[in-house]
């Protein structure tokens, strides 16, 4: 039942990565690529360094003897995020499929408890983003705001600690790989800042300052957050990347721009996921149909 659940939901997601690169005008697009040129190459390297940093601190969440290869966790990854991506409220279907699609190597319910612990640490990494984006916007006040919103979580934390308690009993149990986790976390992020830098150094009119990279890449999380359940945030990453660039002083252009070349960047990652995800249908439907025959 949940193979087919998965199965459906890839044939829906495949019609909306049509949909959405319909949307996404050719004038535009080849417009897009043009400008950038062979920069795509590194966009695309840095954003596949950020999914296989993730993939690999799932591997790290898993409790011995059970295992799961840094490959293996990347393809899971590229499709579940896919059906994150491509589908209305898709983290419910992309998730657990991220578990199912490694169903050969581990149980299903070992690779989704690790998957919770995982994205358990990537939620408290977020603080370490935000932190950064408020230290750059006001440098001289941000401190207080940070420390007063740091202790707010912690006492909530400590309030939660039935909703914590799987990380917490992981960080209890492991605590020599924790830091480990956090720091792929942390590179997510701080290589999101670097793919963000890039992009505005091809686009741009001038050469951008690091801080309006750390400004853009956090309002793109919090959007990503507030908006999850809308298929590839149409038109809200474009609002949001416009006001954001132009409250720096890098134009509604460049804003809307960049989040043109997001969008390009997770349709491609987005097709490859769902390539992965079909690729691993057909097989459980040859291997099903050879053991009724």
């Amino acid at each position: 039942m949940r193979r087919a659940f998965v199965a459906g939901s890839t044939a829906v997601g495949a019609a909306a990565l049509c949909y959405s690169v319909y949307l996404l005008c050719i004038e535009q697009r080849e417009v897009a690529i043009l400008r950038i040129g062979w920069g795509w190459a590194a966009i695309l390297l840095l954003s596949g360094l950020r999914e296989g940093a993730r993939a690999l601190a799932w591997t790290q969440t898993l409790e011995r003897p059970a295992r799961l290869s840094l490959l293996d966790a990347f393809r899971a990854r590229l499709a579940g995020e896919a059906l994150n991506t491509l589908l209305p409220m898709g983290f419910v279907v992309g998730e657990p499929a991220k578990a199912e699609h490694v169903a050969q190597r581990l149980p299903f319910s070992t690779a989704f408890s690790a998957l919770m612990v995982e994205l358990a640490f990537y939620g408290a990494s977020l603080l370490l983003l935000f932190g950064a984006a408020a230290l750059a916007v006001l440098p001289h006040v941000a401190v207080v705001p940070i420390a007063i919103i740091t202790v707010g979580i912690v006492a909530m934390a400590k309030r939660a600690q039935h909703v914590l308690r799987p990380l917490l009993e992981f960080a209890g149990r492991e605590r020599y790989r924790v830091w480990g986790i956090v720091a792929l976390e942390s590179a997510y992020h701080a290589l999101a800042i670097v793919e963000a830098y890039l992009t505005l150094t091809f686009i741009g009119p001038q050469r951008p300052a690091w801080t309006a990279a750390v400004v853009l890449e956090t309002v793109n999380r919090g959007v990503t957050m507030m908006f999850k359940m809308l298929p590839m945030r149409m038109g809200i990453d474009e609002a949001s990347a416009a006001m954001a660039a132009n409250h720096l002083a890098l134009g509604t252009s460049t804003g809307l721009m960049l989040a043109l070349v997001r969008k390009l960047r997770m349709l491609f990652w987005s097709g490859l996921g769902l390539t992965l995800l079909l690729v691993r249908v057909r097989k459980h439907s040859a291997r099903v149909y050879t053991t009724v025959a």
